[in-house]
């Protein structure tokens, strides 16, 4: 029997493991984000009680399961403890084990879970490194000290006191309506023109035949709550000042210089600028069911954390609004509620917060004779997409986000997949904005209700843009994207205003507060950045300096560049509810299919992602199954041209692409006119070289292979000629010179077991990207990737912006290179069905044969 001094001991063990493994990474994340506890309504309690969970209840769990365990016996004990050291230790070496191996999440699993049972082996052996843990264990304390003390999160536990201020003069006082929307492109709202599309917008259009519109507005930034925080207060965020979203960072603000006087109806998403004492309905409001969702969307991040990354894709992106992503692990069984119990009506409430918010918010307007502020942040039409213009919800519990986008680092990931994914991405935007219009309508006929619309000042923005452009950042300012991301729409109705204007002034989120001083005739206690937008008087700005890009000039934004792209592509004055995005053979689009020629089946098949959300389609319940994807299996054609009708008409036309590992992947989303009650027949058809010259593609059987039945081998003619053969159906020719193709190997390198290759490949004759690249060794194929990485470079050596995304980066794992092969041979393909071989050069084989040698040696 051990003494209690040493079982004590393993029990601090205990404490320092579950310090390391779990609190210390969530502190490390938290502590630089405390717009995280800002969303979640989290008082100093909440927050203090999450720190004693992470620092002392989840070891302190453990210990009560070894105590109990002890009664048992004092080897099982011993076991049980040597079980939770080891997977403390798993838990601790998986986020680095991350970051140093380079490959499948089974390799990274397998890796950190032989680091554990090493660590477990020397836990028991050596007594050195049991007092190595025994000295770590003030890490208990120190943490959570750290978190609390050394982070933007201690100003929430211990925040400033906010001092009394005078009462501030208020010579008119007017309702004011404030609405900031999220994430929001303005180029969506208009027509070839550069008008506010009245069809596909009604809303938005009567808004602006009423107000000042400002095309040339611009974000205040690109983070939402500091975006926010400056609509709000008129202050331009500094370089190196990191303040919370909460009135004890930002006293001077809105709801504090109108909360002596006015009646305020306020929901914040992100920020919590009105203090508790002028918002407590509504900050109860938001905490209804605080530690539920709290701690949900917690353990949602620490499985980000620990996550290998394919496994990481399966879980709900972390975004800027820091809550509900812990509602879709529970809705999936993960966090304990069983999903199949759900009905799909109730199920579409993946983000129910936003709906919540937008009626607890309606709620509030109401006729009253003292004078109110109507303020509203909503996370939309921000990512996810799931409303469609009709108010109803499609739900796909398996895709978080658009194809075609790859979460990363800075804000947003990027762009990545072909154009008829975005299309779909952007269409589904355009459906979301809809809603938004939808709301908008709803707000105004309140408002007229209430006979608030005539005398009130009504203001309209966003915190930021978002762009949808192929190798560039959904939401980061790069070269190419800088006013789908900077650009904001700028309304301003003053009270009794009847016809609207188009004002060309530089303005920007900042100045939303000194309009509404202006307006109210009330005198601003201490300075700010921001300038009137009704000030006639002083010459308008012609620059703005916006933190992290420079300044801006107005001549920069005077245009809105991707306007073409989308009337080429969605066209313009058709109602949202008909709309459908104009892909390959677009004149199929509301064809009747008994009108078109229809061939027999192909020995194609394809794999609905969700085969059963058509079946019971009801048209009045909030769920309709809009969103359709699937992937076309066996064939090696590639960018297939494919229809796909509904109930007899189609619907869509569009490219099958390779994403996700599949190599003909689609994704389309059906307008709300398309269905029918009840059973809705779905089908798909491969698009001949007429238009209307169907070939059906049949729907695979449920046993079907999901993966690739593709199988590619290069084939050496006797002519020396090479083929590449797709399955036997299939055989392109392997150009023996630079007839078509171009592009380079630029270079070869090693990146933790894998060795990578970098360069680019274009089709000159055509102006355009390679389609893919092969790697076979003797023979055999041994890696592929899709031709899809911004090279500006290449651009602007061939003077050809359409060959912007020409760059490629293939990895190799060394093991299936053991030993040096005989042959190496690199093959690029086009999306003409042209292919070129590449050579490496004498010193890139040398660097791959001797990584090889010494990765041989070494073992």
């Amino acid at each position: 029997m051990p003494g209690i001094r040493m079982v004590l001991v393993e029990f601090l063990h205990l404490f320092a493991l579950a310090g390391l493994a779990i609190a210390q990474p969530l502190y490390d994340l938290l502590g630089q984000n405390p717009e995280f506890f800002v969303s979640h309504k989290a008082g100093p309690g909440l927050i203090i009680g999450m720190v004693f969970v992470l620092s002392i209840g989840v070891a302190l769990v453990l210990v009560l399961l070894e105590l109990a365990a002890w009664l048992v016996g004092e080897r099982v004990r011993t076991i049980l403890h040597l079980v939770f050291v080891f997977g403390l230790a798993f838990l601790t070496v998986l986020p680095p084990v991350q970051r140093l191996v380079d490959g499948s999440d089974l390799l990274i699993v397998g890796f950190a879970l032989l680091i554990g049972f090493l660590f477990s082996v020397l836990y028991v052996r050596g007594q050195a490194f049991r007092l190595f843990l025994t000295v770590l264990s003030p890490v208990v304390v120190a943490f959570p000290l750290w978190f609390l003390l050394f982070t933007p999160v201690g100003r929430l536990v211990m925040p400033d006191a906010i001092e009394p201020k005078a009462p501030i003069a208020i010579n008119n006082p007017i309702p004011v309506v404030l609405v900031v929307l999220d994430e929001f492109n303005i180029t969506a709202l208009l027509d070839a023109g550069g008008r506010i599309d009245p069809v596909r917008f009604p809303n938005f259009a009567d808004l602006a035949a009423q107000s000042y519109w400002f095309p040339n507005a611009v974000a205040t930034y690109v983070e939402t709550a500091t975006a926010v925080s400056g609509i709000l207060t008129g202050r331009q965020p500094k370089a190196g000042v990191r303040l919370n979203p909460t009135a004890a960072d930002h006293p001077q603000n809105l709801f504090t210089m109108l909360g002596d006087r006015y009646a305020l109806n306020v929901v914040e998403s992100v920020t919590r600028l009105c203090p508790q004492t002028l918002c407590q309905e509504e900050a109860a409001a938001g905490s209804s069911l605080p530690y539920k969702s709290f701690f949900a969307d917690l353990v949602a991040i620490f499985l980000h954390i620990i996550a290998p990354p394919q496994l990481g894709k399966q879980l709900p992106p972390l975004h800027a609004q820091w809550t509900g992503f812990g509602e879709e692990l529970l809705r999936k069984g993960i966090l304990g509620q069983n999903e199949s119990s759900i009905h799909p009506d109730l199920a579409v409430g993946s983000d129910s917060s936003r709906e919540s918010r937008i009626t607890s918010f309606l709620s509030q307007i109401e006729q009253t004779s003292s004078p109110v502020l109507h303020f509203l942040h909503v996370i939309l039409p921000h990512t996810r997409y799931e409303y469609l213009v009709s108010g109803q919800q499609y739900f796909n519990r398996e895709r978080f986000i658009p194809a075609g986008w790859i979460d990363g680092p800075g804000w947003g990931g990027r762009w990545i997949g072909k154009e008829p994914l975005i299309l779909t991405a952007y269409y589904q935007y355009l459906q979301q904005i809809g809603y938004v219009d939808q709301f908008l309508g709803k707000l105004r006929r309140l408002l007229e209700t209430a006979d608030l619309f005539d005398k009130a000042l009504i203001i309209v923005t966003a915190d930021h843009g978002v762009s949808f452009q192929r190798g560039l950042s959904m939401r980061e300012v790069q070269k190419g994207n800088e006013s789908d991301i900077l650009k904001v729409p700028m309304f301003v109705k003053l009270p009794g205003q009847r016809e609207g204007s188009i004002r060309e002034r530089l303005v920007s989120g900042i100045d939303v507060l000194p309009t509404i001083a202006d307006v109210l005739g009330l005198k601003i206690p201490k300075a700010i950045d921001g300038f009137s937008m009704l000030d006639n008087e002083n010459p308008p700005r012609d620059e703005i300096d916006f933190l992290g890009v420079g300044k801006i000039k107005l001549q920069d934004l005077k245009r809105f560049p991707r306007l073409k792209w989308q009337v080429d592509h969605f066209g313009e004055h058709t109602a949202l509810d008909r709309l459908v995005p104009k892909g390959p053979a677009s004149n199929l689009i509301g064809q009747e299919l008994g009108d078109l020629d229809i061939g027999h089946s192909s020995s194609l098949k394809y794999i609905n992602e969700n085969p059963h959300q058509l079946d019971h389609v009801n048209l009045e319940s909030r769920y309709l199954p809009a969103l359709f994807s699937g992937h076309i299996i066996g064939t090696g054609r590639r960018n297939l041209p494919i229809a796909i009708s509904l109930n007899g008409r189609v619907w869509a036309t569009t490219q099958a692409s390779l994403w996700d590992g599949k190599r003909n992947y689609f994704s389309v989303l059906f307008p709300p006119s398309a269905f029918q009650s009840g059973e809705n027949t779905v089908r798909v058809f491969l698009i001949g070289d007429h238009d209307t010259n169907l070939t059906p593609i049949p729907l695979a059987s449920q046993g079907a292979l999901s993966g690739e039945e593709t199988m590619i081998r290069l084939h050496h003619e006797a002519s020396s000629q090479s083929k590449l053969v797709f399955s036997g159906e299939q055989e392109i020719v392997v150009d023996a010179g630079e007839k078509h193709l171009t592009g380079n190997l630029d270079r070869v390198l090693l990146s933790a077991e894998s060795i990578v290759v970098e360069g680019w490949a274009a089709d000159l004759e055509k102006n355009q990207p390679a389609e893919e690249v092969f790697i076979f060794t003797n023979g055999k194929l041994t890696a592929r990737a899709e031709v899809g990485i911004s090279r500006q470079d290449v651009v602007e050596a061939h003077q050809q912006k359409s060959l912007f995304h020409s760059g490629f980066r293939i990895k190799i794992p060394v093991k299936v290179l053991k030993p040096y092969p005989s042959d190496i041979r690199f093959i690029v393909v086009s999306l003409s069905n042209r292919a070129w071989e590449f050579s490496f050069s004498p010193e890139q084989l040398d660097f791959i044969r001797s990584t090889l040698e010494e990765k041989n040696f070494s073992q």
